[in-house]
Formats: structure tokens, C-alpha cells, sequence
């Protein structure tokens, strides 16, 4: 699933292609495609101009002239491609779920689990947007504000299961999860109300300092996620993974060196 800093990431790499020339089209491929269902509503799109593209944890807004807004969610299997006039993609555009074309530049997305194109009122009426908690990746974030979301979360959950609740803090994925705790020497299974401010608050900074790296470019190679079973780049103990919570989601940690 695309975590926060590629959702960032893909919010300026289309605001760049498109620039603020007006779109030449808009169009919904894929039979499939949710647009499909909003067929007036995306051919109005032509002749607007994108006026800005913002995320929030893992939505990405495309924000066009006259209050028009494409949400969507990646999910796990929803990609952007975007590439220059004259081109090719890396996928035929008959398989996307919205394309986007300029003069010079055309923007498409692939799959992924949530895509519509709104006006304000109905993101403003949007129970899910309205109950995000504050985005990672926000130029405002501090790690102060991140552990004064978990401490807002039911003590007894365990930290692991929290930090991927997008209510709480929005942008955490899976992997971000993992790597986190790992850096700031956490085990994920540890409850809310076992840890101390400045564990939780190393938990935030560390997770922050990933993804911003990470929003940059700067990905660098993973210690614990899906390295179970291999030595602890830190300590030399054996990785171990397992489900963890409700979703049962993967978390990798390493017994040893994550107290």
C-alpha cells in the first residue's frame, strides 16, 4: 500500500507535469473505473486548470479550477504514471482509471481502492476525511503533536496497531511501522500506556525522519521490514514477524535490540 511520502511525492510530480496549462482531456478508460459512474462531471474537467495538488496521509487532492477536486486512495495496488508529450507510458492508458492530458504532459492512474471527483461540500461531508488525524508529513508535524495523538488512543493498544490507525496520525503504512519502532529501538508490541513520552515521542521523530527521507528520494535499504528470519542489522538476533491486531497486518521487529 502507497504510504504517505509516495503519496507526496506523487502529488508534486503531477503538479509539475500538468503545470497550470489547461487540461486537453479527461478521460476514464477502464470500464472499471469509479469515474465512469461520474461521466458529465469528468468531461468538465477539460479546459480547467489543475490549481493545486495537496496530500493528507494517503489521499491525494487534485484541486481544479471552478471547485472541482479528484480524490483518491492508492490502496495497495493503485499506481500513478506520468510522463511528457511524445512518451510512452509504462502501461496502456485503455487500463487507467483516469487520464489526464495537457499539451505536453499526461498524468494516469491505475487502479487503487477509492477514486471520485468532488466538490468542496461533499469532502467538507466526508465522515472518513473529517476523522483523519494530522498528516506525517505536514510542514507543522512535531513529534510533540504525534504523541499527543497516541496518547488520545485507547492505553491498552499496542503501539504497533496504533501508529497505523490514520484516525490517530495519517501517513503510516506498514513498512514505516515497522522501521520506526526499529530505529528508535521500540518493540511494536509494547501497549500505549507501557510506554513513556519520550519512547513514543523517538517512535514519531524516527517514523518522521524516515519518511521524509523517503519523500526526498533518499529510500534507504530496510532493517526489519520483511526480513523476518534473517540477523538484526543492529544486534545480530533473529528477526521474527507475525500478525498484529484487528487487520492482522504484518509487523517485523527484532525480540533482541526492541524493548
Amino acid at each position: 500500500m502507497a504510504e504517505g511520502d509516495a503519496v507526496h511525492r506523487n502529488a508534486v510530480r503531477i503538479a509539475t507535469a500538468l503545470g497550470d496549462a489547461p487540461l486537453a482531456g479527461a478521460a476514464a478508460p477502464n470500464p472499471r473505473s469509479p469515474l465512469r459512474l461520474q461521466a458529465e462531471r469528468l468531461r468538465s474537467l477539460a479546459g480547467r486548470r489543475l490549481e493545486r495538488a495537496e496530500a493528507h496521509g494517503k489521499h491525494l487532492f487534485l484541486r481544479f479550477e471552478g471547485g472541482l477536486t479528484l480524490h483518491g486512495h492508492q490502496g495497495v495496488s493503485g499506481t500513478w504514471h506520468v510522463f511528457g508529450h511524445g512518451a510512452e507510458g509504462r502501461r496502456p492508458l485503455q487500463g487507467a482509471w483516469v487520464v489526464l492530458t495537457t499539451a505536453t504532459a499526461t498524468a494516469a492512474e491505475f487502479g487503487g481502492s477509492r477514486l471520485a471527483l468532488r466538490t468542496e461540500a461533499e469532502l467538507r461531508a466526508d465522515p472518513r476525511l473529517r476523522s483523519l488525524g494530522p498528516d506525517l508529513l505536514a510542514p507543522e508535524f512535531t513529534p510533540e503533536r504525534g504523541v499527543a495523538a497516541l496518547r488520545a488512543a485507547e492505553p491498552t493498544r499496542e503501539l504497533g496497531e496504533a501508529l497505523l490507525d490514520q484516525r490517530l496520525i495519517a501517513g503510516i503504512g506498514n513498512v514505516y511501522k515497522a522501521e520506526g519502532c526499529f530505529g528508535a529501538r521500540v518493540s511494536p508490541w509494547r501497549r500505549l500506556s507501557e510506554l513513556s513520552d519520550d519512547e513514543l515521542g523517538s517512535v514519531v521523530a524516527e517514523t518522521v525522519s524516515l519518511m521524509r527521507a523517503g519523500l526526498a528520494g533518499e529510500r534507504g535499504q530496510r532493517a526489519v521490514y520483511r526480513r523476518s528470519g534473517r540477523h538484526c542489522p543492529r544486534c545480530g538476533g533473529r528477526i521474527r514477524s507475525r500478525g498484529q491486531g484487528d487487520s492482522n497486518r504484518i509487523t517485523y521487529w527484532c525480540p533482541r535490540c526492541q524493548r
